[in-house]
């Protein structure tokens, strides 16, 4: 079993390690207890070919709870925040306008909007309070999601995240 990380979350994706197996969105739907809408969490596969061989890979997408928090300076109506305890971002949809700039600058997707409300990852902020892990943490089997205090960590990989999603490779 895995230990609890620090408060100050910060998640990390490793996509070397994932298989695809989907428990981390499975999971996540679970937690939220809603199987009717759009998942918070989403699996994205695409296919690299290096030297003549092919190979997938897959992404698990949410919000990663960055320290550039570019939803919280777009959002015209302050439906985000930076929750103190956990240094998670928070949204609280009730003013949300269904505008759409939020999700626009999350260059990673971890914005879904939806019945002209936007949703996100909350990082399961009551376990983390509680000293638990996020469900799609403790979820993965191979480890590939991770959680930390040190948000520069894993820049690289949500930078690579972020060019593949834009440029479309990705694919559910």
């Amino acid at each position: 079993m895995r230990e609890p990380m620090a408060l100050h979350a910060h998640f990390n994706f490793l996509p070397e390690l994932c298989v695809g197996c989907g428990a981390c969105v499975a999971a996540c739907m679970d937690e939220q207890g809603d199987f009717e809408r759009t998942p918070l969490r989403r699996l994205y596969r695409t296919e690299r070919f290096r030297n003549g061989k092919g190979s997938v890979v897959w992404y698990s997408v949410a919000c990663l709870h960055c320290e550039a928090h570019g939803c919280l300076s777009a959002c015209p109506k302050g439906c985000f925040s930076l929750e103190e305890e956990t240094g998670t971002v928070q949204l609280d949809s009730t003013a949300c306008v269904g505008c759409g700039a939020c999700a626009r600058a999350c260059a990673l997707g971890g914005i879904v909007l939806e019945d002209k409300k936007a949703r996100k990852c909350d990082g399961c902020i009551q376990r983390l309070r509680e000293g638990q892990l996020p469900r799609c943490v403790g979820a993965c089997p191979r480890f590939a999601i991770t959680i930390d205090d040190r948000p520069a960590l894993r820049r690289a990989e949500q930078e690579k995240v972020a060019r593949a999603l834009a440029s479309g490779k990705l694919k559910e």
